[in-house]
């Protein structure tokens, strides 16, 4: 898929999210439960569960193009745009940036676009920017670099527990720092937002959800590029 089919079917299920009034903690639900499909009479929104579905199919059999990406992201870098750097951003960290930006600048000012991390690892990223580490793509890029996301997805949220504790844990972890990216790029007034992946939640035996990425990831192979302009 091109990443302007992407970015339309991915922008259409923020706007379908945002009209039927889904909070983070919605959309963090539908996104750990899109696989469970003897979870999906006990909620709503059958039909954004269904698009989060055809999303993860397609982006199952998408190529790598971070190589794109890189190209976009420079190009943006020469007109001006402010870049933000983040370690692990997931769709729903994504949506809740999307809400705070249209809410307060309207829908015109963010542009949400999907590219593919076909391994869903850190490694992947810094080996298409050639760069040894994140942190030093961060310093070539001239900004710094968020990875608070990255470590609370491996050392809090990345061991088994009830979909309820894993949802409360990711409110008080993940949504937080969404929120301060979206303030940090509407204070610039031009600005992007990348990141090397997403994550993924997984659903263990005994009924419990964790969080996490790499080979096997589905939408955890979404590296997203947020253009904001406030």
């Amino acid at each position: 898929m091109r990443v302007k089919d992407f970015k339309s079917r991915l922008e259409w299920l923020f706007e379908r999210a945002v009209k039927r009034g889904l909070s983070y903690t919605d959309f963090l639900r539908l996104f750990a439960i899109y696989s469970c499909s003897n979870k999906h009479d006990l909620i709503d929104f059958h039909d954004i569960l269904i698009m989060v579905k055809s999303i993860s199919d397609e982006v199952a059999r998408a190529p790598d193009n971070l190589l794109l990406m890189r190209q976009r992201a420079e190009n943006l870098v020469r007109k001006g745009y402010k870049p933000f750097l983040i370690d692990c951003f997931g769709l729903p960290e994504v949506y809740e940036v999307y809400v705070k930006i249209t809410k307060e600048c309207g829908a015109l000012a963010v542009s949400v676009e999907p590219y593919i991390n076909a391994l869903a690892l850190t490694s992947e990223f810094e080996k298409a920017y050639g760069s040894p580490t994140m942190l030093e793509l961060a310093k070539a890029l001239g900004t710094s670099l968020y990875k608070s996301t990255d470590k609370a997805v491996h050392e809090k949220l990345g061991k088994p527990m009830s979909l309820d504790k894993l949802l409360r844990s990711a409110e008080l972890r993940l949504k937080s720092i969404a929120e301060k990216l979206a303030e940090d790029a509407m204070r610039t007034k031009k600005a992007f937002i990348i990141s090397d992946h997403g994550y993924d939640v997984y659903h263990s035996p005994h009924d419990e959800y964790y969080l996490g990425h790499g080979v096997e990831s589905k939408l955890a192979k979404i590296a997203p590029l947020i253009i904001v302009e406030c």
